[in-house]
């Protein structure tokens, strides 16, 4: 016999996941990094940024950044460089950045 399965009492709250904020770097990067002691890392050209905000019901509101960097050296491509933030880092990150902005165009009018 089978038996039929009900809910009792109030819905299961939804819950969201506390992802942090990240950062993440495509494969192809790592690759690209000699794995040499006198090499300190890979410097890339930032060519373009531009990013969108969701809402999931398992992640919540988050602002999502989209850096697109490409080689500056004897190689070539580019990488997408992503990152995921909740709302308040994004708020700190831009009000960090302005900051900033606005003091190193003070320090060139020195």
């Amino acid at each position: 016999m089978s038996k039929e399965v009900a809910r009792r009492g109030a819905p299961a709250r939804q819950r969201v996941l506390d992802l942090g904020n990240t950062i993440g770097f495509p494969r192809e990067l790592r690759e690209a990094i000699p794995d040499l002691p006198t090499c300190v890392g890979r410097v890339l050209q930032v060519e373009a940024i531009n990013g969108d905000a969701s809402e999931t019901p398992l992640f919540g509101p988050r602002v999502n950044l989209k850096l697109v960097a490409k080689e500056t050296g004897k190689l070539t491509g580019t990488f997408v460089i992503r990152l995921d933030l909740a709302p308040d880092a994004a708020r700190g990150l831009a009000e960090t950045l302005t900051r900033l902005a606005d003091r190193a165009e003070k320090q060139k009018t020195q």
